[in-house]
């Protein structure tokens, strides 16, 4: 990141579940996780199912499951640390200072609810409008409330208002939910697979809409996503995740064209939208089980790294002591022993 103090910066998160509330039993969901996200800037976190991903985000929000807790780690959000806040000045960072775009409009939407009274609660949960003893300030509430699915983009908003999510296409839901998270005007906005489930065209107008609003609004984004494309055309730096480890950290740029780690080189070797493969060529096998990765001091992709396997002779380190992230170049850091850096294409 730029040498400005981020808006957001994460430090050794550590965060881990305990079944049956038997703490001996501890497993690391979020292991050691570290990353900075500047105002007005977009960090796309990537990586498989199991990784940590949207773990992260709610460990950043305290809005964990009961099974799971912090364990260590710092979450400095313009410079006050939300691990230690109490939790009624936590419940005002969220919504203002950070909002988050759930997976799922499914259940992130209440279907009893019309938007209108959802959009309402959100703008006097809020403090941008104020509740009267029979119900809202009707007027401007709903004022309020259009204006949140204009900027959206949403045809027709005072008819949408007195609409239910299921009266709703996906596309018309995910774009609702965006609104609810500006309801707020947060400083931050976590995206959570915004565009799962979604056709491509719908795709790329829900990450045009977002990334146009982090720049009107100078907002930072932390964008988890598949998407390698979207990757590559919205965010300016990328975190890359495997089994609860930052396993690589870079300039975009810098990580599409000199990859550091096995895990993210076979990422982008997989997405058929950076290159399409030859009918000669078979896709690369991932074979990744993220959850049951090893917590012994090994590296926890050496099971499957395509290298070793192939080699196991010259890469003795993997299977005797864990990686920790390192400075490959200037802002690129990854977790691996045997990195591969052509230092003519490494960016500051």
């Amino acid at each position: 990141m730029s040498a400005v103090e981020p808006l957001l910066s994460v430090r050794h998160l550590v965060t881990g579940f305990a079944p049956y509330g038997h703490s001996t039993s501890e497993r690391h969901g979020v292991d050691d996780v570290s990353f900075d996200v500047g105002t007005g800037r977009v960090l796309a976190m990537v990586g498989p199912c199991g990784s940590g991903k949207s773990l992260t985000a709610l460990s950043i929000l305290r809005l964990l499951p009961p099974e799971a807790h912090l364990l260590g780690g710092q979450v400095l959000f313009e410079g006050r640390d939300l691990v230690t806040l109490p939790e009624s000045e936590l419940r005002r960072t969220r919504g203002r200072g950070i909002a988050l775009i759930s997976q799922e409009p499914a259940t992130a939407l209440s279907p009893v609810h019309t938007v209108g009274w959802q959009l309402g609660t959100a703008l006097v949960a809020n403090g941008r409008a104020r509740r009267r003893l029979f119900g809202f300030d009707s007027w401007k509430v709903r004022a309020l409330a259009s204006e949140l699915l204009t900027r959206v983009e949403l045809p027709e908003p005072e008819r949408i208002l007195d609409c239910y999510p299921h009266q709703l296409s996906a596309g018309m839901r995910r774009r609702v939910l965006i609104a609810l998270a500006l309801s707020g005007r947060p400083r931050l906005l976590i995206a959570d697979e915004p565009t799962t489930g979604l056709d491509a065209t719908i795709q790329a107008q829900i990450l045009d809409l977002i990334g146009r609003i982090s720049r009107e609004e100078g907002m930072g984004v932390l964008l988890i996503t598949h998407d390698l494309s979207a990757v590559a055309e919205l965010a300016s730096d990328v975190v890359v995740m495997y089994a609860g480890h930052v396993v690589e950290t870079a300039p975009v740029q810098g990580l599409f064209e000199c990859p550091q780690h096995p895990y993210t080189r076979l990422l982008l070797e997989s997405s058929q939208k950076l290159a399409a493969p030859t009918r000669s060529a078979p896709a690369p096998r991932l074979g990744i089980r993220p959850c049951e990765a090893s917590s012994s001091a090994a590296c926890r992709f050496a099971e499957v790294c395509p290298e070793r396997t192939a080699a196991p002779e010259r890469f003795p380190r993997c299977t005797l002591e864990q990686p920790t992230l390192e400075p490959k170049a200037a802002r690129h850091r990854s977790r691996c022993f045997y990195p591969t850096l052509d230092s003519s294409k490494a960016h500051e």
